[in-house]
């Protein structure tokens, strides 16, 4: 097993494992990700689009963008007036998303523009001064507000408006676990000599097994599989931030049933650099991003116990489609190189299907919603 990357972060990883004994792969993730002067999030670089390490859907078309800003019009004519309509967008990348929202919310929307406040929580220095350089070049700069955390964003009341994550929960770390003929086992991070080596023993906590047994999974024998304890958490700090309105959630994954089916012996976890993809979260430490495929199944429960609803599931392929996007498109070259990056949005067996769209809400009896008109639309699958 490789252990390559960024010395610092290494030696702090082996410092903590020396000092405190193995450690969960949650909390290895963490490090790798998150540490303050050398996680792969929080250190400066280009982490998204051309000169990095992965696409995501803004970095692909500005469309993207103007079609959400589509959807939280409808919205905010659900809501009551006596409060700013706040889109909270969590993990905000480079600002693309932010930017192109707002060009949209000033193109559809300019009698209400004022109406909407955008509030972006972003943890890494690095990436706000990359989101205020963007956002200051078009001229938005004065429409957003920053924040640290969702306390501090919501610390004069609860909000009303809609959370926006893309590409947000698939980056919190995970335990990983094996399925054993007693149950389940965690997978540790451990030192042989200098060297990290895996090890397994019983789980750090309770609320792994607890997880399985909610969604009535069995994994078997020797299966391994990822599960994203702070997802639940994510959305209990969302509710308790915001006391009506809406959670959009855009990401790869799948119902519990489907990515925890017993096919998927190895799990969903995966590492990109330089836009290659493998499996060694060991290789690059602090270099390369480290994700898991969303349980969208644990979403819309951990939702409903704090008051949401699923408003509606789909992918991104038919949200789009729901949202006009050919409308949109339709004075663009079939063949030119704008439209195969439309396209790219679109397709089934990539951006188009793999991502999905989870909308739940709270507060409210939402009518039909625009971006869930077009079928398939499969809410039942989130049902255990």
């Amino acid at each position: 097993m490789s252990d390559s990357g960024k010395s610092s972060l290494i030696k702090k990883i082996r410092d903590e494992i020396r000092q405190k004994g193995r450690m969960t792969f949650a909390r290895f993730m963490e490090i790798a990700l998150y540490d303050p002067s050398d996680g792969y999030y929080t250190a400066s670089g280009d982490r998204i689009g051309l000169g990095g390490d992965y696409y995501t859907s803004p970095d692909v078309h500005p469309i993207f963008g103007r079609l959400l800003a589509r959807q939280i019009i409808q919205m905010e004519t659900m809501l009551p007036r006596q409060k700013p309509f706040t889109i909270l967008e969590m993990g905000a990348g480079k600002g693309l998303l932010c930017r192109d929202i707002l060009a949209g919310l000033k193109a559809y929307a300019p009698e209400d523009f004022k109406r909407f406040r955008y509030a972006v929580i972003e943890r890494s220095p690095a990436m706000v001064a990359k989101q205020k350089d963007l956002l200051a070049s078009s001229g938005l700069s004065g429409s957003v507000v920053w924040f640290s955390d969702l306390d501090e964003a919501a610390s004069e009341g609860p909000l009303s408006g809609s959370v926006l994550s893309n590409e947000l929960v698939d980056a919190f770390p995970v335990h990983r676990v094996v399925g054993t003929k007693d149950g389940l086992d965690e997978i540790y991070l451990d030192l042989d000599a200098d060297r990290f080596v895996e090890s397994f023993g019983p789980a750090s906590t309770p609320e792994l097994a607890a997880y399985f047994d909610v969604l009535k999974i069995r994994l078997a024998e020797g299966q391994r599989a990822e599960v994203n304890l702070e997802a639940g958490r994510w959305v209990r700090e969302v509710s308790r931030a915001m006391d009506q309105g809406f959670i959009m959630t855009i990401d790869y994954g799948h119902p519990a049933s489907d990515l925890f089916a017993s096919h998927r012996k190895k799990g969903s976890l995966l590492c990109y650099y330089r836009h290659t993809v493998n499996e060694d979260p060991y290789s690059r430490i602090g270099e390369q991003d480290i994700t898991a495929h969303v349980d969208f199944t644990h979403l819309a429960q951990a939702g409903a116990e704090a008051g949401w609803s699923v408003t509606g599931f789909t992918n991104q392929l038919n949200f789009m489609m729901s949202l006009g996007i050919a409308r949109e498109t339709e004075r663009l070259d079939p063949e030119g190189p704008e439209m195969l990056s439309v396209k790219r949005l679109l397709a089934r067996e990539s951006m188009g299907g793999v991502f999905k769209v989870l909308i739940q809400h709270k507060g409210l009896t939402p009518p039909p919603i625009e971006g869930l008109a077009f079928r398939p639309y499969f809410k039942d699958v989130l049902s255990v």
